[in-house]
């Protein structure tokens, strides 16, 4: 079955009656907002699926569901009809999760230009909806980590593996270790900053000049003796996906303060540099008072005078994802004496 084809199967499955009701968002029938908007946007966005959907899998994955449904959820049979429909536009036209990444706490991971997604709720059986989920299972990513922190605590030390996980854990995709004796630092990345082509410049406690003079951040740098730099990849629907690029600036930086909460109980001094600017508050108070949330403030990686690419080559740690995807870097410096917990 063509996915064109499929698309308008689903969208004939619900009358104007059932359209009206998603669009007022009615209540009578308990529809999650989630699958709301999803069929919503199945409907009105100006998108053309090409390809093929295998037809077998799809039929099967509805009879799944609806004897599933039927079996949990008898008191709702008029909602059905909303769940089923969605997950065959997030499994065969979206190739999506069945389920909102945030709810189940998947990852999501863009290597090469693809985009793998891994799922800590996913059920292996072969009665489970799971496998015709496009996610994979949540254990082969923490294999993945397992190996590559094995190979750091070798090759570092304890606390360079315990901050290495510890990335993982709060959300990042990619991180590796450099001795501070071997960063350079670059007075024309400064130079950019003062140009100020992100306009962050002069307005915030995270960016130049607020974060000192190049002199006295590389002091502040080289006062440590480790540097884990740590990314994260996200998938853009094009190349002027800006609204895409925004909400993964926005979600680094969550990330990124996680890390910071993560490691705020541990022994030993730290500093953490994220991606550009701070967006902690909507009006900085630089240069009239001083940082309302310290304990939150991350400096702007490029301000320390860090050539980005550079860092990722000597981490070992790709630069760009590949495809229609963003990446975004931050650093935690650090000392390999303090003992890990």
């Amino acid at each position: 079955m063509e996915k064109a084809a499929l698309r308008r199967a689903i969208l004939d499955a619900f009358d104007e009656e059932e359209w009206a009701f998603l669009e007022n968002g009615g209540k009578e029938i308990p529809v999650s907002d989630f699958n709301r908007a999803l069929l919503l946007r199945l409907r009105d966005e100006d998108r053309s699926f090409a390809g093929d959907a295998d037809e077998a899998p799809a039929a099967a994955m509805r009879e799944r569901l609806t004897a599933y449904l039927a079996r949990v959820w008898a008191d709702a049979p008029k909602a059905h009809k909303y769940v089923i429909q969605s997950c065959l536009a997030l499994a065969f036209l979206y190739e999506l999760p069945l389920h909102p990444p945030e709810t189940v706490h998947a990852r999501t991971v863009v290597e090469n230009g693809k985009t793998r997604r891994f799922c800590p709720m996913r059920e292996e059986g072969a009665d489970s909806v799971c496998r015709f989920c496009p996610a994979e299972p949540m254990a082969a990513l923490e294999a993945r980590w397992a190996e590559r922190l094995a190979a750091a605590e070798a090759a570092w030390g304890g606390t360079s593996a315990h901050m290495q996980k510890e990335a993982y854990l709060a959300g990042f995709q990619e991180a590796g270790v450099i001795p501070a004796t071997d960063l350079r630092f670059h007075e024309e990345v400064r130079r950019i900053c003062e140009e100020n082509r992100c306009r962050s410049y002069g307005t915030t406690w995270a960016c130049p000049p607020a974060v000192g003079t190049p002199e006295e951040c590389r002091a502040r740098v080289l006062g440590f003796e480790r540097l884990l730099l740590f990314s994260k990849a996200y998938p853009l629907s094009d190349s002027m996906d800006f609204e895409g690029v925004r909400d993964a600036m926005a979600d680094f930086k969550t990330c990124s303060r996680e890390l910071g909460r993560r490691l705020c109980s541990l022994p030993g001094r730290r500093l953490i540099l994220s991606n550009e600017g701070c967006g902690r508050c909507r009006t900085c108070t630089w240069p009239e008072a001083p940082c309302r949330f310290p304990e939150d403030l991350q400096p702007a990686i490029e301000g320390f005078g860090f050539l980005v690419s550079e860092l990722a080559a000597q981490a070992g740690i790709p630069y760009l994802s590949g495809g229609s995807s963003v990446t975004f870097f931050g650093a935690v410096l650090y000392d390999e004496a303090s003992p890990p917990v």
